[in-house]
């Protein structure tokens, strides 16, 4: 009798230890399952921070690259070193929108189901590259262009009338500028759109009192019937006396459509909309 106590005073001590062993086990992968989830946490936050960093590095590259494309833009106002002393030179940026722009040779209006023909692309470097890779893209997307129209004034009102005709400007493109840097799997897009301000040579028409009309030129503050200069020309004088006065005269003018003397590039919105992503699209 004596040893079958002493057996199931064994048994519930071996159970009791059995139970202990396995809440210590259950204990241990508790917290093992915490550590690993912290660490797996820990490694996902980092992952996301580099990521985020890589993207906003991309980010400040594209932005920096689009100001420097978007200054010499402006900077520039005609190719005709005759009209400004500060021309736009061979090579730079504001020739080679105008090109894209051209009527006869530029890329013509963009169309997204032709987007490799009516984009043109500049790129350099490599996306392995400390600076990444940088790509350029130009696009003519005008919509609605201002008609060209002239206009007729009075010989006396000759100074504020051909100042008007000289200054008036017509929007005639909008160009999309679009720059991609991309830095390993991270890219960004910095976009702006621009609107082309032209103004272009007047022609002048005389329109005298006696139906006479004939071209004249406005040179040095005064109309003359020479390009050069040469010949000027005044409103005749009528009648005699106290009847005396001047020939009454119109001058009207048009556009040479073909020769552009001015060429302002104004952005339409900043800051431009932000892509980012694995590989952005174009």
């Amino acid at each position: 009798m004596k040893r079958i106590r002493q057996g199931w005073n064994t048994l519930r001590r071996s159970r009791r230890s059995g139970v202990s062993l396995i809440v210590a086990l259950c204990a241990v992968a508790v917290l093992i399952g915490l550590s690993l989830s912290i660490v797996y946490s820990s490694s996902m936050l980092l992952s996301r921070a580099n990521r985020k960093i890589g993207r906003e590095r991309c980010y400040q590259l594209a932005q920096s690259f689009a100001q420097v494309l978007d200054s010499e833009l402006q900077e520039y106002k005609t190719i005709k070193p005759e009209l400004d002393t500060n021309f736009a030179p061979e090579g730079c940026f504001y020739r080679e929108v105008n090109n894209i722009l051209a009527e006869d040779t530029g890329l013509g209006i963009y169309d997204p189901d032709r987007s490799d023909e009516t984009t043109a692309c500049y790129n350099a470097g490599s996306t392995e590259d400390d600076y990444g890779r940088i790509t350029i893209l130009l696009r003519d997307v005008t919509d609605v262009q201002d008609p060209i129209t002239g206009d007729t004034f009075a010989y006396d009102a000759r100074d504020e009338g051909t100042e008007k005709a000289e200054q008036t400007t017509f929007n005639r493109h909008q160009v999309w500028v679009g720059v991609k840097a991309e830095k390993g799997a991270d890219s960004y897009m910095y976009t702006t759109e621009y609107r082309r301000k032209d103004s272009f040579q007047p022609i002048y028409t005389w329109k005298g009192e006696d139906g006479v009309q004939f071209p004249v030129y406005w040179v040095n503050g005064r109309f003359c019937r020479s390009a050069n200069g040469e010949d000027p020309v005044k409103p005749k004088d009528i009648g005699e006396g106290e009847d005396a006065r001047k020939e009454h005269v119109e001058i009207s003018y048009t556009y040479d459509i073909n020769n552009p003397t001015y060429s302002r590039y104004e952005p339409i919105h900043k800051p431009a909309a932000r892509t980012t992503g694995g590989a952005a699209d174009e």
